[in-house]
Parts: C-alpha cells; sequence; structure tokens
C-alpha cells in the first residue's frame, strides 16, 4: 500500500502541474486522457495481487535508481534484510569482544530455566503474531465495510435515477437518431438505460429549440464516442476501492470536470468562430450551474460549477488552439514520472568486513501446487543465530526438526547431525519477526512442515520423506505437534554456548545428566565416543566455542593427550559434579574419529557417553588447566 500512495502520489501531483501550466496550450483531450496513468497506479496493483492469487503467478517489477521507492525501501525494507544479518553478526562479535575486555562474561543460565525462557518467548512470540493478525482483521474488516457502504450508495443511486429517468421518458427521432425527451431533468445527459446501450435525454423544456437539440445531441454524443459512461464506472470503483485514500476522491471531481473540457473540444472540432459562439451561448443555456455534477452520478449531465463556466467560455473563444511542443514536453514529463512510479527501487550492495558486497535476491515465487526439491540451507558457522533463537518445531525419540533465520532442519538423535535442511531464504520463509514473520507448524507425526508467512493467503508445504516443498493455499490440519505436551514428560531443546551458529547445541537431560550435542560443528563427520583405548597415534584435535574454532596439529600436543586420555586413573562409578558443555572432537592417523566431553573446571575428567574417567600427571590432581592450555585458553571461566 505505501508503494501505491507514493506512486499515485507522484503521478497526481505531476498531473496537477501540467494542467494548471499547460491548460490551453495541450488539448484538452490529452489533459483528460493523462489520467489514465493515475488510474494504472491504481489498477496494476490489484491487477498483480489478482493474477498471483488465482494463478500462482507474479510478474517481477523493473528496477530502476530513478524510481520513488528508493527513499523507502532502501532504509525500511531492502537495506534491512540485505544487512540484517551482517548487522547482527557485527553487534554479536563486537558485544562478545566488549565483554571479554570488561570481563564481565557471566555463566549460562541452567538447563531448567533455560527451558522455561524459551517457552516463555515462544507463547509471547505467538501472541504477539495472533495480536498482528487480529489487528489486521480489524483493518481489513474496516476497509471492506467502507467499501461496500460505497458500492451500495452508488448501485442505489443509480439505480434510483434510471427509474426516475424511465417512468418520465418519451422516444423521439431526431435525424435518424433515437433519443429521449424526458420530464423531470433541467439538463441534456447520457446515462445507461438498459444493458450496454447508452442514450441520450433532453430537458422537454428545450426540444422547441432546434439550436438547442442539435448542440445537446452533438455534445452527448461526443461523450458517448468517448465511452465516457464506462469510465465514470471506473471512477466510482476506484473510489469505492481506495475510499480511505484522499487523493482519490480529489482525482475523481478533477477527472470528472476533464471529461467535460475533452468533450467540448471534440464538439468544436472543424467548427468556425461564429459556429463555436453559438455553441457556447448553447452551453450557457443548457448548463445547470450549481454546485456541480453527483460524483458518484454516471450520467455526464451538464452540471457546472461558477468556477467551471469561465474556463469553457475562454475554451470556446479560443477554440482548438495546440502546442506541439508543449504537449511532447508533457509525454515527455509523464514518462519520467512513469518510471519513477511503476518502477521498483534498486537493491543495495551490503558488505561484510572488507568481503564482496552481498547480492539481495527477492524470493522465488512458485505456482501453486508444483513440487520441486527444496534448496539446501546456506551458513557459515561464525554468522550469529540471530535476534531470536533457533526454535524447535517438532521432536520424538528420532528426530528433531527446528529452524532460524538461516533454515529450516531435520536433526538425526540417533547420529547426533542434521540430515536435512532447507533454504527458508530461496522461498521468503526466513523473517522471524515483523511484517514478514514466517510461522511454522508441524503436523502431529512429524511429517509435514508448514510453513506460512502472515498476510499471505498461501504457505509451502515440506514433506519430510521426500524433502519437497509445495506451495498451496493456506490451510493447517486439525492436529499439529504440541511442543507443550513434549516438554512435559522430556527435557530437551536448543541453547547457545556462545553467540554464533557454531556454538547452538542440542540438549537433553539424560538419566544422569545433561548432554550438549554440536547442531552444526562437525569436523569430521559422525564419530562415537572414545574410550581410553582408542586414543591413540592422534593427528588432530579441535572443538568449537564462542564463535572460534580450536585446532592441535602439534605431535608435541597430542603426545599429551594420548598420555593422559589413554591411561585413566579411575573411571567414576557415577555422575561427577563437573560441567561438560563442550564437545571435542579427536582424529587419527589411520582416519577414525571419535568425541569425548571434557570438564569445563578445574577437575582433570572426562565423559565418553555414560562413562566417565578420571586422569593425573605425577600424581598431582586438578590438572585440567594444563589440558585447556594447550589451546591457548588461560581461564576456564569462558567455556561455562
Amino acid at each position: 500500500m505505501v508503494k501505491v500512495v507514493l506512486s499515485t502520489g507522484v503521478i497526481f501531483l505531476a498531473i496537477l502541474a501540467i494542467r494548471k501550466l499547460f491548460r490551453g496550450k495541450a488539448g484538452n483531450v490529452f489533459l483528460y486522457a493523462i489520467w489514465l496513468l493515475f488510474a494504472a497506479g491504481l489498477v496494476v496493483p490489484i491487477l498483480s495481487f489478482a493474477l498471483w492469487e488465482m494463478a500462482g503467478w507474479e510478474k517481477s517489477r523493473v528496477k530502476s535508481p530513478v524510481s520513488i521507492m528508493n527513499f523507502v525501501e532502501m532504509p525500511s525494507e531492502t537495506a534491512n534484510k540485505a544487512s540484517g544479518a551482517v548487522q547482527k553478526e557485527k553487534e554479536g562479535i563486537e558485544g562478545n569482544r566488549e565483554k571479554k575486555q570488561k570481563g564481565e562474561e557471566k555463566e549460562e543460565k541452567n538447563t531448567e530455566k533455560y527451558s522455561k525462557s524459551a517457552q516463555e518467548e515462544g507463547k509471547n512470540e505467538r501472541g504477539s503474531w495472533l495480536r498482528r493478525i487480529q489487528l489486521e482483521q480489524v483493518f481489513l474488516f474496516i476497509w471492506a465495510a467502507g467499501a461496500a457502504a460505497i458500492l451500495f450508495c452508488q448501485v442505489l443511486m443509480e439505480k434510483a435515477f434510471r427509474r426516475q429517468l424511465i417512468e418520465n421518458r418519451e422516444e423521439t427521432d431526431y435525424q435518424g437518431q433515437k433519443i429521449y425527451r424526458a420530464k423531470g431533468i433541467k439538463t441534456p445527459l447520457l446515462f445507461r438505460s438498459k444493458g450496454v446501450s447508452a442514450d441520450i435525454y433532453l430537458p422537454e423544456a428545450i426540444m422547441g429549440n432546434e439550436t438547442f437539440v442539435r448542440h445537446a445531441v452533438l455534445h452527448e454524443g461526443v461523450h458517448k464516442k468517448h465511452g465516457d459512461i464506462w469510465w465514470g464506472y471506473m471512477r466510482n470503483l476506484l473510489v469505492a476501492i481506495y475510499w480511505f485514500y484522499p487523493l482519490i476522491w480529489i482525482a475523481a471531481v478533477l477527472s470528472k470536470r476533464d471529461c467535460e473540457y475533452a468533450c467540448d473540444s471534440s464538439v468544436m472540432k472543424g467548427m468556425d468562430k461564429r459556429e463555436r459562439i453559438s455553441y457556447g451561448n448553447s452551453l450557457l443555456s443548457l448548463i445547470q450551474v450549481g454546485r456541480g455534477g453527483d460524483l458518484f452520478c454516471t450520467a455526464t449531465a451538464m452540471k457546472i460549477r461558477k468556477s467551471e463556466m469561465e474556463v469553457r467560455i475562454q475554451m470556446i473563444k479560443r477554440g482548438r488552439k495546440r502546442n506541439i511542443f508543449v504537449t511532447i514536453f508533457s509525454c515527455i514529463l509523464l514518462c519520467i514520472v512513469g518510471v519513477s512510479a511503476f518502477t521498483d527501487a534498486m537493491e543495495p550492495a551490503v558488505e561484510s568486513g572488507g568481503t564482496e558486497p552481498k547480492k539481495v535476491t527477492s524470493p522465488v515465487r512458485r505456482k501453486k501446487e508444483d513440487l520441486f526439491l527444496a534448496k539446501v540451507a546456506e551458513y557459515k558457522l561464525s554468522d550469529t543465530w540471530g535476534a531470536d533463537l533457533p526454535r524447535v518445531y517438532y521432536e520424538d525419540e528420532d528426530k528433531m526438526i527446528f529452524g532460524g533465520y538461516f533454515g529450516l532442519f531435520v536433526y538425526s538423535k540417533q547420529n547426533d547431525e542434521i540430515e536435512q535442511s532447507v533454504n527458508l531464504e530461496e522461498i521468503g520463509c526466513d523473517a522471524t519477526q515483523g511484517d514478514k514473520y514466517c510461522k511454522i507448524d508441524v503436523s502431529e507425526d512429524g511429517k509435514t512442515v508448514y510453513l506460512h508467512v502472515v498476510h499471505e493467503k498461501e504457505m509451502y508445504q515440506y514433506t519430510v520423506e521426500t524433502q519437497k516443498l509445495k506451495r498451496t493455499a493456506y490451510k493447517l490440519p486439525k492436529h499439529l505437534y504440541d511442543r507443550e505436551k513434549w516438554e512435559k514428560t522430556n527435557k530437551s531443546g536448543i541453547r547457545c554456548n556462545g553467540g554464533t551458529i557454531g556454538d547452538l547445541v542440542y540438549w537433553c537431560e539424560g538419566k544422569e545428566a545433561v548432554n550438549y550435542y554440536p547442531l552444526f560443528y562437525k569436523p569430521y563427520g559422525s564419530c562415537t565416543f572414545f574410550k581410553p583405548d582408542d586414543f591413540r597415534d592422534l593427528s588432530e584435535v579441535s572443538f568449537y566455542n564462542n564463535g572460534t574454532e580450536y585446532i592441535i596439529t602439534e605431535a608435541e600436543k597430542l603426545d599429551w593427550i594420548e598420555k593422559h586420555f589413554s591411561n585413566p586413573v579411575q573411571e567414576i562409578k557415577g555422575v561427577p559434579a563437573c560441567p561438560f558443555y563442550h564437545i571435542m572432537y579427536f582424529k587419527r592417523k589411520d582416519g577414525v574419529c571419535g568425541k569425548v566431553f571434557p570438564a569445563t573446571d578445574s577437575d582433570s575428567v572426562y565423559q565418553s557417553g555414560e562413562s566417565y574417567y578420571e586422569y593425573k600427571k605425577d600424581g598431582q590432581e586438578g590438572y585440567n588447566e594444563v589440558f585447556w592450555g594447550l589451546f591457548g585458553i588461560e581461564s576456564l571461566e569462558g567455556l561455562r
């Protein structure tokens, strides 16, 4: 709607300027015709919306640097969307750097508190979405009620006027042309009596004056030739649809006035000065001077205001004088205005940390019911996870379906890895808040995902088994997955052990402790837990923490890890009180990989599946700081 208001506003101002400056120099028919550009600015958005609704087709608009939308979309839509992820990443990195410098980094909340916070956040988000929907419905109802009321008035007025004419008319012939003489009307008019035919009505009082009759028939005949009755219907329809837009009312009045000027100009075509004066005298006698014609009346009655009489008299005196250069200049001006109004804003380039500009792409629109393979999500481990933490949309014993602005993912709990992903930006479903917020639901059995952008009447349907998407009408099944029902008997979800996508982990409360499994960081693919005997011939060790990947390849450090982890002092019975937040990956020279959870406090303990092992060196306990020092980590506070 912002685009419609701005584009038609620019066109309206251009038309006003041309009418004011070039009246008498440009043809009146031309000045009347340029209102079509204003009407196009109102009709084109309706047609585009109708075509997209009925056929799932949306024609992309041409972008230009002179578009009026450049002043709107750059700061509000396109630029924000393009730079949103970059800005979030910068804020996240700068925020973490500031925290480290000030030494104010705090411990993460415990699992239970985080779970409650996530639930409250989800409820607040759903509540906000519902409030937006309710507000939209209120505005839609107000608009529909206003449009219906105006249409009702228009139809009622026309029926009443038609009944009056039909009951008081008498058919007659004028030079082989059928016309009607009617009682109760004070001025000649053209009106649609029945079907698509338009008939000329003359007041009974002028039938005895041959000059008046001839000029009246000639005037209304031009109206009929121009199709002004049908332009009147279009004017009424646009007023009803855009009744809340003040300029539509002004444009309706001015265009109806220009319609009469154009008709007079066409009537006088070929007349000499004497005949023009005679026609002018007839107009003075036939025109009903007063408050002007009724806006909703489609009849071309000869009613004008006193202020318009002077314009028409001056026009009759001048005759049909036109300046071709003024007309050409007006056409060029209107072309420039049209390009500015009917084109979209240019897509701005966004730079991130000195890298090449990122191209902003529009979502791909698909026809209804067409199946297509989902495009894989694109992301970087160093990207921030955004303003909203990724949400879990479905979970059972085998898998979890979750998503964020960077994609939709199917996570296998059996293999501890992501098996499927969907690029949400590709289909315009990547907004987690705002007017383009995408609400995601999953069927009760977890086989189908429904992605619906608010304000739209369609949605995307993703089938997990086939990994295919389908654009279809928005209609959700009766039974959907209930997250709250799952959380009553299970404690699990997503948390972030840092500020980036690489820090995101899946957490679940096991029999004895809470376990954290990285969602995106898999340096060597799927790995099983290493037991003490598996620590030999290591070639590389790595883990990810707070946006940084730590890797060890030095032989001396690898030997230290092999010696201590392969020869633990004891296997701990029960569950130690140590925090196990960050999983660590190990790769051997034979290509075999494994993983363990090293304790992130001073205790020399690591977790391997459901087993816990303690290691020592030279009879010393609490040697874990030395282990983390191998990675260059001097303080364990940042690991918690």
